[in-house]
């Protein structure tokens, strides 16, 4: 395990020693130095190919702890290491190219796993000569993309259709919000129509107890032989017989 480790930073070193070499030639990578770096990347993708999943997940814990300034590159073992499973076992690298952009020097290898087809691109910092650039991007073939293309398609496509049907769910409990009102407008309308009803009761009854008491007074007031202004009626009973 600790072979593996130290002959993954050796591959690591000498590609940033070559980098270094070539500080002085910002415009131009030499034959020689362009031969380096591409044995150097090959050798470190063979590296991480030897290791196990747990030999990989112990090198990334100790560069995290180790080295604050490989961030890259354990965001790039990391990509290896989630990747590996989609590619597969290594069969053999296609294509290694060298060359100078935007102020670093980056490496791309081209290799092919049982799998699919994968590329790892590796860059350093000119100034600093510390990674910048590390990660693994697998190859899909048109068929897959097409693939992926239309299940992110029905996704998004049944996310919306679910929300309108929600929505119109929601609508149309709106009726039922109407109902409620006019219930309520109802029985708001039905009370004072009860109330003019009884008051009118009420009127009649009084109207009908003065006509009596007239009739009454008179009465008395012709047999007392007693003027009918000097009667005042207070009440009147009926008498059960």
């Amino acid at each position: 395990m600790k072979r593996m480790k130290r002959f993954l930073y050796l591959c690591l070193f000498m590609i940033v020693l070559f980098a270094l070499g070539a500080c002085g030639k910002k415009s131009d990578i030499t034959g020689e130095m362009t031969e380096q770096l591409k044995k150097q990347g090959e050798a470190l993708l063979n590296q991480l190919y030897q290791m196990n999943d747990a030999q990989l997940a112990q090198v990334i814990n100790d560069t995290e702890k180790g080295n604050q300034n490989q961030q890259a590159f354990v965001e790039g073992l990391k990509s290896f290491q989630s990747s590996k499973k989609t590619v597969g076992s290594l069969q053999g690298i296609d294509k290694t190219d060298v060359k100078l952009s935007d102020g670093s020097y980056v490496v791309k290898i081209k290799y092919t796993g049982d799998k699919r087809k994968s590329e790892m691109t590796l860059g350093f910092d000119i100034k600093t000569n510390n990674v910048t650039v590390f990660s693994i991007t697998p190859k899909y073939s048109v068929a897959e993309n097409m693939e992926k293309a239309a299940l992110n398609t029905v996704l998004g496509m049944g996310t919306v259709f679910i929300i309108l049907i929600f929505i119109s769910f929601l609508i149309s409990l709106f009726k039922y919000i109407n109902i409620f009102e006019n219930k309520l407008k109802t029985k708001a309308k039905e009370k004072p129509v009860i109330a003019v009803a009884d008051s009118e009761k009420s009127g009649e009854n009084l109207c009908d107890d003065l006509e009596l008491a007239a009739v009454i007074t008179a009465a008395i007031a012709e047999f007392s032989g007693n003027d009918a202004s000097n009667l005042i009626v207070r009440s009147i009973k009926r008498v059960k017989r």
